[in-house]
């Protein structure tokens, strides 16, 4: 697979991943406006200033995550279809983000337009527009900064200190991590056994609840796809519902990305 071939796959990638990522986000951004004037209108405030920059600062929190959903999209595409992060394709996804960072400030001043508890207060667009800007992150060196660091991240994988092996029996034989050295780390577990473990991270650091009855379901769902052709779908849709504790998931990525290897096959 050529250099094109590879970039294709992974923006194909990113892009059905960020679907996911872009609905969740949306209906979350919804609940959290419905229930910032709910409590306003509680407290007597919803037809207040106070209502325009809470509204624009939510807004602003949205257009953020989704910026940041994007570029995390095309960053783990392009790991997973070992693409480079050469200086030209740093330009390009740093061009993108930015295009779409003003587009989607743009749609958000032609959204108020329709709220009419906003249009009670006949803000103009660009006042609105300068608000929500003040609050959007991901500039363009925040951009290029994420991925600096995640260049520098894959060159200390290149030039680690050990090589770990991890013998998945079942429905994988093995995935490695790290490399270069003289030494050698062996650990033998069965997918089975690399579910559970993840399942109880999942237990053990996100709060009961809502989040991570929606986590525990998708990876149910995705243990249940392996060797299938729907494992793609239900590996992003993990993904996405886990993609604020990649923290402690991390770890597990290279062992589900090898079953998401074998399925594409």
């Amino acid at each position: 697979m050529d250099k094109a071939q590879a970039v294709a796959k992974a923006r194909q990638f990113a892009e059905t991943a960020h679907s996911v990522a872009l609905d969740k986000l949306s209906r979350q951004f919804q609940e959290k406006l419905k229930e910032s004037r709910a409590q306003m209108a509680a407290n007597g405030n919803l037809l207040s200033g106070g209502m325009i920059k809470e509204t624009a600062r939510i807004t602003a929190e949205r257009i953020t995550a989704l910026l940041q959903s994007r570029l995390d999209c095309l960053l783990e595409g392009f790991e997973l279809h070992h693409v480079t992060l050469d200086d030209e394709l740093v330009v390009n996804i740093t061009n993108e983000l930015t295009a779409l960072r003003s587009s989607w400030i743009e749609h958000a001043g032609q959204a108020i337009r329709s709220d009419p508890v906003v249009k009670t207060f006949s803000v103009a667009e660009s006042t609105y527009l300068q608000m929500i800007g003040q609050d959007i992150g991901l500039y363009p060196n925040d951009i290029r900064t994420q991925i600096d660091r995640r260049r520098l991240m894959l060159k200390k994988t290149e030039v680690g200190t050990s090589i770990n092996i991890y013998h998945i029996t079942g429905h994988n034989n093995r995935w490695v991590t790290n490399s270069q050295d003289h030494s050698v780390n062996v650990v033998t577990q069965s997918s089975d056994q690399i579910f559970a473990s993840l399942r109880q991270e999942i237990e053990s650091h996100v709060p009961s609840g809502e989040e991570q009855t929606d986590i525990l379901s998708r990876l149910v769902a995705l243990e249940q796809s392996q060797s299938s052709p729907s494992f793609k779908q239900r590996y992003i849709d993990f993904i996405a519902a886990a993609a604020n504790h990649m923290t402690f998931i991390a770890p597990f990525i290279p062992a589900l990305t090898e079953m998401l290897q074998k399925a594409l096959k």
